[in-house]
């Protein structure tokens, strides 16, 4: 699985940037806007670096479809280890704590949820640097 963070520019605002990652096969789970600079963290789940590229390419596509244009740090991968640790923890710890305050239904939705944040948690700590990719120049003519 990679994690990859896609930092592009545009005048406007709207969520026509998060579509064009989706199409492309990503699965957002965080968008930020600093000005004129919009930042999507995305997972794909592969582990093949070639078609991670041409995901990355394709993505490229559709964002320039929706009036973005990258740079030299288009996107940044890294490679993010699967492990259930902290899906496991996230699950133990949702459940007992919606046990405690709503009883059965809220031990089933705080599982969900831990698990949910578990998995965030697990992607964000075992990432190793695997690089940088540049806006294609095929795209950007």
């Amino acid at each position: 699985m990679f994690k990859v963070i896609f930092r592009v520019t545009s005048e406007r605002r709207d969520t026509a940037g998060l579509a064009g990652i989706r199409r492309a096969g990503f699965i957002p789970y965080m968008s930020k806007r600093n000005g004129n600079e919009e930042i999507y963290s995305a997972v794909y789940r592969t582990n093949d670096m070639e078609e991670l590229r041409e995901a990355i390419t394709e993505a490229a596509f559709f964002l320039e479809k929706a009036g973005r244009k990258g740079g030299q740090n288009f996107a940044t991968v890294f490679k993010v280890n699967d492990s259930y640790l902290g899906k496991g923890i996230g699950g133990v710890l949702g459940a007992s704590l919606g046990l405690k305050l709503g009883g059965i239904p809220g031990l089933f939705i705080g599982a969900l949820g831990g698990l949910l944040l578990g998995e965030v948690f697990d992607i964000e700590l075992n990432e190793t640097y695997a690089g940088v990719y540049t806006w294609p120049m095929s795209i950007g003519q």
